[in-house]
């Protein structure tokens, strides 16, 4: 599930990545999982927030924007 931007304001550019996951703890906090970290070491598992600049951004896609096939 992508992270909701109303929690995560101070997440910088992780509020809107589509590799972000958002952790809450038993106690309740919340914390931002890179989930490109599982594949790439140079990610840290869970970034120092805000995110200003990440090689590895890719933007969610808006939920009004939908997918469409054209016909040959």
């Amino acid at each position: 599930m992508p992270p909701q931007s109303d929690s995560l304001s101070d997440a910088g550019l992780c509020a809107s990545c589509r590799h972000a996951r958002r952790i809450e703890s038993a106690k309740g906090s919340d914390f931002i999982q890179c989930t490109l970290s599982r594949t790439d070491p140079s990610f840290p598992k869970y970034p120092a927030l805000p995110v200003i600049r990440c090689r590895g951004y890719e933007r969610l896609p808006d939920p009004g924007e939908v997918k469409t096939k054209h016909p040959k």
